[in-house]
């Protein structure tokens, strides 16, 4: 709050009067040494028990506090806490000897460290008119214009059912599988407007906040229109999305997989109505499953959603993986894991996130890897008849089986990521060949006319260049994906286990391969890697931190 709000000083017929309005309870008060400072600038001559008196009495009224005179103006600069504006407030002499001009109130408001801003028709409005006890607005600073971030309208879904504008939603908790047809826009992309820095009066700068546009590409039969704005079907199907790409699939509906369909491979969407029973195997591009499976493979270069539970399956996810439970199941994850109920003798790797999502859900047994983090429920198999004693110790011998709980990205990741990116400079270089022996073989048709041969050349260096850029891209997007896990990675400092219920002694848990041994039943703890190795503390507050970055469930 101003000063001039808390009290005033005024000069009137050579007499100092002094004005502290009535406060209310709980509002700011004048601060004694303010005015003191003030007067003291003024070169006020007064009684310290007058002023004292005038202070505790807050008549809200003009006190008379001494008597003054003087032949220089005085020159009162204020200015706000963010330094975002300056006040003058201009107090005459009794008798003038030197007129006030704009120079010397500019000179006096460098001096407190105003350096731009000045509003010189203000000022030179206060000369002219003789405005003076008014603190009047001087010097402004320019503030800053907030961007926006980009967004997709996905015009593929139902009004009803689609983000409300402007929400930067996340793919992988759209509800997608939408019917749609040959030539509809699916997604209507706004681009991120860039906001504008502005500056303080005392010439610091005020920066906007970093805008980002919204990363979704076209996939399999989809594109972009001419502009840019829409991603269009080419193909009549279903939509899919699998990373930051759209696509539109063939369906394939199949009522089970058992001996009598063998196994299952098809270029685009596999959706079985029933179970998937044991020596199957499944490959697709998204794989949706109603009831349960046994001990199958299943390989998808998208998300698996299975209605029921995986028993005995070994699992192959490029994106994310959807289930109720999971026993005696090995998954690989290329995102995120959600399970509904349970994972029990499992062993899973998760390249950003796994969840156990029910309250009443559980894990026991098993090894438990995510690149960045783990929220679980409970750790072992619930005893509903056995209330935890947290005083009571247990050896963690008799906790069997043994869980251990991982986070941070592994040697293998970032093996994979430098691979990635290897194999996609390579497709480049290759790519760069090709188009050079291309532009060779043009440059000759051009100048010895039709040749079969050199057509024939031509056309398979044309088929070599498509399979480059095909590899180029499709090894980028994977590196970019791992690049989104790294970067989540390094802002929660290598990652963090959450167990918002009971922990059973004996379980193991690695954070940045930093291991810390659970030695007695306990409840309600998180696990992050701090100078000292990892340390346990209540999950509530870093849990509310790292809440966005958990997937939410759409099953």
């Amino acid at each position: 709050m101003p000063k001039a709000d808390l009290y005033k000083i005024s000069i009137k017929d050579g007499k100092v009067l002094l004005r502290i309005p009535q406060q209310l309870v709980g509002a700011e008060l004048a601060n004694m040494d303010d005015i003191q400072a003030e007067l003291h600038l003024m070169g006020v001559d007064y009684v310290p028990e007058q002023l004292q008196e005038i202070y505790e009495r807050t008549s809200g009224d003009f006190d008379f506090l001494t008597d003054f005179e003087t032949t220089g103006f005085t020159l009162q600069v204020e200015l706000s806490k963010d330094e975002a504006k300056g006040y003058l407030n201009i107090i005459p002499p009794k008798e003038e000897e030197e007129a006030l001009t704009l120079e010397r109130i500019i000179s006096v408001l460098k001096e407190k460290n105003i350096q731009q801003g000045f509003n010189n028709k203000i000022i030179e409005k206060i000369i002219a008119e003789k405005i003076y006890y008014e603190p009047a607005l001087v010097a402004s600073g320019k503030e800053s214009v907030q961007g926006i971030h980009g967004f997709p309208e996905l015009l593929f879904l139902p009004e009803k059912l689609r983000p409300p504008l402007g929400t930067r939603a996340n793919l992988r908790e759209v509800t997608v599988l939408q019917k749609v047809e040959e030539g509809q826009e699916l997604v209507r992309l706004e681009t991120a407007t860039m906001g504008k820095d502005g500056y303080t009066i005392t010439g610091k700068l005020i920066s906007s906040t970093p805008v980002k546009q919204y990363r979704i590409r076209p996939g399999r039969n989809t594109r972009y229109n001419p502009e840019g704005t829409h991603i269009i079907a080419e193909k009549s199907g279903v939509v899919c999305i699998n990373e930051d790409s759209i696509s539109v699939e063939k369906v394939k509906v199949v009522e089970k997989v058992d001996a009598s369909t063998g196994h299952v491979r098809f270029d685009g969407i596999v959706s079985i109505r029933g179970n998937v029973s044991d020596r199957c195997s499944i490959e697709a591009v998204r794989i949706d499953i109603g009831g349960s499976v046994g001990k199958a493979r299943l390989r998808s270069i998208g998300e698996i959603r299975v209605a029921q539970g995986l028993k005995g399956a070994v699992v192959q996810c490029g994106s994310t993986l959807h289930a109720n439970n999971m026993t005696d199941t090995q998954a690989t994850v290329g995102e995120h894991a959600l399970i509904t109920e349970s994972i029990v003798n499992s062993k899973i790797y998760c390249g950003s996130t796994l969840q156990v999502t029910s309250k009443q859900g559980y894990v026991s047994g098993g090894v438990l890897q995510a690149g960045n983090l783990i929220r679980l429920p409970n750790v072992g198999v619930p005893r509903k008849d056995e209330p935890i004693d947290e005083d009571e110790d247990e050896d963690p011998e008799n906790e069997l089986p043994q869980t251990i709980i991982e986070v941070g990205i592994t040697l293998k990741n970032r093996k994979l990521f430098n691979e990635l990116e290897k194999k996609a400079q390579e497709s480049l270089h290759s790519l760069q060949d090709d188009l050079d022996k291309i532009t060779v073989i043009i440059d000759e048709l051009e100048d010895i006319g039709w040749d079969e041969t050199k057509i024939g050349t031509l056309t398979e260096l044309e088929s070599k260049a498509n399979k480059y850029v095909s590899s180029a891209i499709s090894d980028l997007r994977k590196r970019e994906a791992q690049d989104g896990i790294n970067e989540l990675n390094k802002t929660i400092n290598g990652g963090a286990v959450f167990i918002t219920g009971k922990i059973t002694a004996g379980t193991a848990i690695n954070v940045r391969r930093s291991r810390y041994n659970v030695l007695t039943r306990t409840t309600d703890k998180a696990y992050s890697f701090a100078e000292n190795g990892v340390q346990a503390t209540p999950c509530k507050e870093l849990l509310q931190r790292y809440q966005e970055y958990f997937l939410k469930s759409t099953v």
